[in-house]
């Protein structure tokens, strides 16, 4: 039976994390796989929780969580309820939370009445979440496994409109699901522009020396598979998978209502679990 426990840490400038873990209680030494959302995402977005605890079925204990400046609040976990806390986000402040998140797990200190194998955690991003996720495995040897689905290929920032970004300082990213206008203050580009090696996808992705599994749909028009094939190309040795005709969150949406995962999502979720189960 799958269990959901759920805990706080602190993250990037003090800010709380909120944390799920979804795991059979009848495992042992459960090998990790921690996720990472995308932009204007968060861990209860669509049929995010449905597919932890699919992972979660098939023997691994899934931890998934809010980036600290991701928008939302404790109290609204689905809802962007602190957009200052969104303007503010950055690629540093993600990493950091990520960092915080596998630091707290090898060490012990997170979740310490379940059954995890603290030197088997794993990653895996979905879009912005996936370009954080090859970050974060290219500088951390804790990491020993990683996938993505439909990960973004570039993580800088377009020079054309840096001028006029700067001159505002703030610029304002629709939101069509909520119909809110998300503020990015200029420090996100100062970020990137100060980190620029850092940050560097074909750079991490050389670096790379654990297995590596690229899924992405083939129709994806947020993010193009494209990307997915310079990923593979830059990264040693790992395995690209297309899943055809599918989206940016093969088939998912929020809120999600639907009795059964979409048939994209399945595929996604049956390869990640084998990808991971090589890496033991």
């Amino acid at each position: 039976m799958v269990k959901l426990v759920s805990s706080i840490i602190t993250g990037s400038e003090d800010r709380p994390i909120a944390i799920d873990l979804r795991y059979d209680d009848q495992g042992k030494d459960l090998p990790v796989i921690v996720f990472i959302h995308g932009f204007k995402g968060f861990k209860d977005w669509g049929h995010f929780p449905k597919v932890m605890e699919e992972l979660a079925r098939l023997g691994f204990a899934v931890v998934s969580f809010n980036l600290s400046h991701n928008g939302t609040t404790l109290e609204h976990p689905i809802d962007f309820e602190d957009l200052e806390a969104f303007g503010h986000n950055n690629y540093a402040k993600e990493l950091f939370d990520t960092g915080e998140v596998i630091r707290c797990l090898s060490i012990g200190s997170l979740f310490t009445d379940v059954p995890i194998n603290k030197d088997a955690i794993f990653l895996m991003g979905h879009s912005r979440g996936g370009g954080i996720s090859i970050l974060k495995t290219a500088e951390d040897p804790r990491v020993k496994g990683l996938a993505t689905w439909n990960s973004v290929g570039d993580l800088t920032t377009a020079s054309i409109v840096l001028k006029e970004w700067k001159q505002n300082g703030v610029m304002n990213i629709p939101n069509a699901r909520t119909n809110q206008q998300m503020p990015m203050y200029y420090q996100f580009a100062e970020d990137c522009l100060a980190n620029r090696e850092r940050y560097d996808l074909k750079s991490a992705c050389s670096k790379i020396g654990v297995p590596t599994l690229f899924i992405h749909g083939t129709q994806d028009t947020t993010v193009p598979f494209s990307h997915a094939e310079e990923l593979h190309l830059w990264t040693k040795g790992s395995v690209l998978l297309p899943i055809e005709n599918g989206g940016h969150t093969f088939g998912g949406k929020h809120p999600f209502t639907d009795d059964e995962l979409p048939r994209e999502t399945q595929l996604a979720i049956s390869a990640t679990a084998k990808h991971f189960n090589t890496c033991l």
